[in-house]
């Protein structure tokens, strides 16, 4: 694990993260962020990246801690 990972692991407790924690850790509202990867509309290459990083459940969208670690350190 990389120290971003843990990090975020330690921070929010689970391998998995609502669409809430990433717009928190990315500085952007949760709306912007929805809009964002949803629309396409802003940044596509973020938009991108983000869409890689989802996993659905049921109906809610959560992100994979090690994918949106690896996200923050390529940038």
């Amino acid at each position: 694990m990389t120290p971003t990972e843990l990090q975020i692991a330690h921070q929010y407790g689970a391998p998995l993260i609502p669409l809430k924690a990433v717009a928190s850790i990315l500085g952007r509202s949760p709306n912007s962020l929805r809009i964002l990867i949803n629309q396409g509309r802003g940044d596509e290459a973020l938009a991108t990246k983000l869409r890689g990083c989802r996993a659905q459940i049921g109906c809610r969208t959560m992100f994979r801690v090690s994918d949106i670690a690896r996200l923050i350190d390529e940038a």
